[in-house]
């Protein structure tokens, strides 16, 4: 078995913000990697799942440099932080896959803290957890349909490793008459999808040695070496 122990990796310029990865040799549904990263309690622990959120909408905001020192008047502050959060862009609904409701939730917060806008009636955030089909395929019921026509989408999940279901994803809400406003992730080891950056808070540079393999291409399994377990985003099974 080669599963170490596992470590944190702290984000960059988030020092409340960390990773638990560990090394090894596992199986994810389409890839052999060699970090199982655990992403559990960014997910599902409520103070984290908060800075992420903020981690990711500081992807989205543009911020003006106050370096050169303090305003001389309270009227000129509030003019600056208004512009050290300006926005290009609405976000009507947000999308969360990987079980990132948590941090959609936290997300719409932040938005609207910034001053992100909504298109929506009631001038708040729809937060979608999507269905698929066995194919892969995002499904999208009657009642769903109103959420993504016209309306301005996130895309927020917990990795992007091909970008594949991704892809995906953002044919589906294009064809229903979303407009994709970005993809944000947890980790990714990519960096665009089909022409939209991905934004992620960790990336394939964090983790020393990072490596993706299309299963009868894996250095491991050509060495001999045993997979230690299957991951999935839910997490891992070792393997006897």
């Amino acid at each position: 078995m080669s599963m170490g122990q596992a470590t944190k990796i702290y984000a960059k310029g988030h020092d409340n913000l960390a990773l638990k990865v560990t090394k090894g040799h596992f199986s994810s549904d389409r890839f052999h990697i060699n970090y199982y990263i655990d992403m559990t309690d960014l997910k599902m622990r409520q103070s984290n799942a908060e800075a992420v959120a903020k981690a990711i909408v500081q992807k989205y905001v543009k911020r003006v440099n106050l370096a050169g020192g303090v305003p001389a008047t309270a009227s000129e502050y509030y003019n600056q932080l208004s512009e050290a959060y300006a926005v290009t862009a609405p976000i009507d609904t947000i999308i969360c896959m990987d079980g990132c409701e948590a941090i959609g939730a936290y997300i719409a917060k932040e938005l609207s803290s910034v001053g992100f806008a909504t298109t929506n009636t009631h001038k708040t955030t729809y937060i979608l957890t999507p269905e698929f089909d066995s194919a892969g395929q995002m499904v999208v019921r009657d009642n769903i349909k109103r959420m993504l026509k016209g309306k301005h989408v996130l895309v927020v999940l917990a990795t992007a490793m091909s970008g594949h279901t991704i892809a995906k994803s953002i044919r589906c809400i294009s064809s229903y008459g979303g407009i994709v406003e970005g993809i944000s992730v947890i980790f990714a080891a990519i960096s665009e999808i089909e022409g939209h950056p991905v934004n992620s808070v960790f990336d394939a540079s964090d983790l020393p040695g990072f490596r993706l393999s299309e299963p009868d291409d894996c250095p491991d399994c050509k060495a001999g070496v045993k997979l230690d377990a299957i991951v999935n985003s839910y997490g891992y099974t070792v393997l006897d």
